[in-house]
């Protein structure tokens, strides 16, 4: 080095005190500069504290609560550890699942064909869930997880089963409390249409996102809304008939077929 930092410029930048291209600057030249580095002023004590709390944390991780629970019902601790790490946006929908069936249910209720709004409502519930559990973008340690053992269509599935099952209960306890359902063949009314799109989405994963992929099924099951609503003498609950209902389990089937074949493949 032709240069040295002066112990002002070092004293300024222990002490967070230096401007933003002096401290890049100073930042820069410590990277390269032995004799510089070893002027530097540090606090061992902090130094010593901060490797302690390192060291413990590496070598006896502390336990989520989830992670427990999950552990407990029989999965492994790899799988458990690696469905408690689920995105932060994962545990937003989750809230927010809550409160849209709480306000879907008030409003059936309240209003004359106020169902209708939970009709329409429930099918998508698992959908934003799958869109939101996996992938760049939505998932903050995504960089990290696809280059594991673990990553691919495993986690995908995993994931996806992690947002799947706390969906169809929330939704199926929900459907319980609308008005004139009492069986159960009638609370779940919307899980064909909900499992026909979850499939499609992952279909979809393979030449986009998974987020986008959502995006594009939940488009289009508004867009058949629309449709069928601006439509004189048909009803968006047409969505969910018998001849419906047997037309989207058909879907499920061939869309399952395409991710399993996809699964194959890879």
């Amino acid at each position: 080095m032709s240069w040295h930092l002066t112990h002002d410029q070092l004293h300024r930048y222990a002490a967070h005190t230096a401007d933003d291209v002096t401290a890049m600057s100073a930042e820069a030249h410590l990277t390269h500069c032995a004799h510089c580095r070893s002027l530097l002023p540090a606090d061992e004590d902090w130094l010593d504290r901060s490797w302690a709390d390192l060291r413990d944390i590496v070598d006896q991780p502390r336990r989520g609560v989830a992670e427990r629970l999950l552990s407990a019902i029989g999965l492994r601790e790899s799988t458990a550890k690696l469905l408690a790490a689920t995105p932060q946006l994962y545990r937003a929908w989750l809230g927010a699942t809550v409160l849209v069936l709480a306000m879907a249910l008030a409003f059936a209720h309240e209003v004359p064909r106020g169902s209708l709004l939970f009709s329409i409502t429930a099918p998508v519930v698992p959908l934003i869930g799958v869109a939101l559990a996996y992938g760049r973008g939505v998932d903050p340690a995504h960089s990290l997880t696809s280059v594991t053992p673990l990553a691919g269509y495993r986690l995908l599935f995993l994931r996806t089963a992690a947002v799947l099952v706390p969906a169809l209960v929330l939704c199926t306890a929900a459907a319980f409390l609308m008005p004139s359902v009492s069986t159960l063949s009638e609370a779940v009314f919307w899980l064909l249409p909900a499992l026909a799109m979850v499939a499609g989405c992952l279909a979809l994963g393979r030449w986009m996102a998974l987020s986008l992929a959502g995006g594009v099924v939940g488009a289009a099951w508004l867009l058949a809304l629309v449709l069928l609503g601006a439509t004189d003498g048909l009803d968006p609950l047409l969505l969910f008939t018998p001849t419906a209902q047997a037309s989207w389990a058909t879907a499920l089937a061939l869309l399952a077929g395409v991710v399993l074949l996809r699964v194959r493949a890879a």
